[in-house]
């Protein structure tokens, strides 16, 4: 793409925060253009432990996705969840969470194909099996509209 539409891209990017309100967060990527952050926001670890573990919970939410995620102007939120897929899959944690996170790189633009080639890469490293756990998720939310 040339540079001119990757500003008008850029340029919508960021007319699209500042309207929905999210505070942006500027880098410079390796060509000089700045990136814009997503500020990501996670209630998940005081929905399901806020009561009963508060501390795990905000580092859950407040760490882990309000801080780590949300540096998405360093590691897009693509490639996050790619990595975060694998790191599931090759420690054998193969129940809701996995679900959920190839629901998230659905939403974040991890296309059927992207995520089949993915777990196919797995099947070889981190274990057959494991991959075809994975496939069965993958398969169930990509059906999903």
């Amino acid at each position: 793409m040339k540079l001119f539409g990757k500003k008008i891209i850029a340029a919508l990017c960021g007319a699209a925060i500042l309207v929905s309100g999210i505070t942006p967060v500027m880098a410079e990527s390796q060509g000089g253009e700045k990136k814009v952050a997503k500020k990501i926001v996670q209630t998940a670890g005081r929905d399901a432990l806020g009561d009963f573990a508060p501390d795990f919970a905000r580092y859950n939410d407040d760490i882990l996705f309000g801080e780590v995620w949300s540096r998405n102007d360093i590691l897009s939120l693509h490639d996050r969840s790619l990595i975060t897929i694998s790191a599931l899959v090759a420690s054998g944690i193969i129940d809701s969470s996995l679900k959920y996170h190839i629901e998230t790189a659905k939403t974040n633009g991890v296309t059927k194909e992207e995520m089949a080639e993915a777990i196919t890469q797995l099947g070889f490293y981190a274990g057959w099996p494991k991959a075809w756990a994975a496939f069965r998720m993958a398969k169930e939310v990509y059906a999903e509209k």
